[in-house]
């Protein structure tokens, strides 16, 4: 993803979706490099989903 390429709406629900993936990482007492590339975009699409219908964006 180019973040560039992003509205700023859409960056700021991209940077509300990576901080609530990282807490929960912590929450859970995981770092992301022990997911696989595949678990962290399973978490992150997820997470993007939640927050996207809480925030109606």
């Amino acid at each position: 993803m180019d973040i560039q390429h992003l509205t700023p709406k859409e960056k700021d629900l991209f940077i509300k979706t990576l901080a609530e993936c990282y807490r929960r990482l912590t929450a859970a007492k995981i770092e992301a490099k022990e997911l696989t590339t595949e678990g962290f975009q399973l978490m992150f699409r997820s997470v993007y989903k939640d927050i996207h219908h809480t925030y109606k964006v």
